[in-house]
């Protein structure tokens, strides 16, 4: 866990301005995170609940204790599947129905050190994998 621990919502799920046309599509149901985020873990999910996908407007830092700042849109989607993998263990089907821009390990490496201003060895080398689908 980070030295500064943000009280963000556990059952929210943040996402990039980017990636919000892919949600609203509902192209989107695969997401990484760096390191363990299954429950009970800093900021972990559980298979079959409901969490709100939320679209980040201006990001935020842990490092800083800075929160992120959110637009009003709110996407129910479901917890599906949850996978902690070694990221050298990822194979070509683990991305199926990611974003464009992560669809390899490389490019998952870039996708999260862009993100997280951290080298992925600093997880531990692992992410977790999170299946969802877009819940009523």
């Amino acid at each position: 866990m980070p030295a500064t621990t943000l009280a963000l919502p556990r059952d929210e799920m943040a996402f990039r301005e980017r990636y919000r046309d892919l949600l609203e599509k509902r192209a989107l149901t695969t997401v990484f995170r760096p390191g363990n985020r299954i429950f009970p873990n800093w900021r972990g999910y559980m298979e079959g609940e409901i969490v709100t996908a939320r679209i980040i407007r201006t990001p935020g830092s842990d490092k800083h204790g800075v929160a992120p700042q959110f637009h009003d849109l709110r996407i129910p989607i479901r917890i599906v599947s949850l996978a902690l993998r070694p990221v050298t263990l990822l194979e070509s089907g683990d991305f199926a129905g990611s974003s464009p821009d992560v669809f390899d390990r490389p490019s998952l490496m870039n996708h999260l050190y862009e993100i997280y201003g951290r080298s992925i060895a600093s997880f531990g080398n692992r992410v977790t994998r999170i299946g969802f689908t877009h819940a009523e």
